[in-house]
């Protein structure tokens, strides 16, 4: 899931400096956000884990999939533009859009999930968030050099998962090299993170991005661990 989100990332040096913040400040705001955006999909998973919600869903599928899917575009939208015109308001107001509809959808695979597998994926993605966090910022070259094959791996397991699919085959060693390469992309993300101008527009952006990056290790260490259970 979510495995487009770097296929056409943002050009760093095409965008506008805008108002500075110090680095400090800048690294404060992006790290809470992407705190927020974890917080906002444990209370939408505690929302759809309600009977009457169930039930709800049950009878509105379609419209509640498609709205979730709009929606999160539209922030993701709302976002670019905030980003490129230097718009605070704008770039939080999708933030804030993108993150409840994106927390709705993704909670809904915690439930198939015991909250042991739950617990033993999230301590492992922070313990990888922090590793690999850490290495974006202290080889920021090395990361710099390796999109290219982050990217193209990334292509390649799209096509895999799609073909797959379709025969109705999941291989765990497919979740573990999509753990793999987005072990990758949290250290490119945090590079690019520090790489560009240090504002709040910035700091929202790329906190989407970093969340998107854990997310997909987080899902596929749940899949991985719930099949081991």
């Amino acid at each position: 899931m979510n495995e487009l989100e770097h296929i056409d990332g943002p050009i760093v040096a095409e965008r506008p400096a805008g108002r500075l913040v110090s680095r400090g400040l800048y690294n404060l705001v992006l790290t809470g956000l992407v705190l927020v955006s974890f917080a906002v999909m444990a209370a939408c998973s505690y929302v759809t884990s309600t009977a009457d919600f169930i039930i709800y869903i049950g009878n509105h599928v379609l419209a509640f999939t498609i709205g979730s899917v709009v929606l999160s575009i539209a922030g993701i939208i709302a976002m670019s533009v905030g980003r490129a015109k230097e718009s605070l308001p704008v770039s939080l107001a999708g933030f804030a859009l993108f993150t409840l509809t994106f927390g709705f959808s993704t909670s809904f695979i915690l439930s198939a999930y015991s909250l042991e597998a739950i617990s033993v994926a999230f301590g492992a993605t922070a313990g990888i968030m922090v590793v690999f966090g850490a290495a974006g910022f202290l080889f920021p070259r090395f990361f710099a050099k390796i999109q290219g094959v982050l990217v193209t791996a990334l292509l390649a397991i799209i096509v895999v998962e799609l073909v797959l699919a379709l025969m109705g085959v999941h291989q765990n060693i497919l979740d573990m090299v999509v753990v793999l390469v987005f072990c990758g992309f949290i250290g490119f993300d945090v590079y690019q993170s520090q790489a560009v101008a240090p504002t709040l527009n910035n700091a929202v952006w790329y906190a989407v991005e970093l969340y998107l990056d854990v997310i997909n290790v987080f899902v596929r260490l749940l899949a991985i661990i719930g099949d081991n259970k």
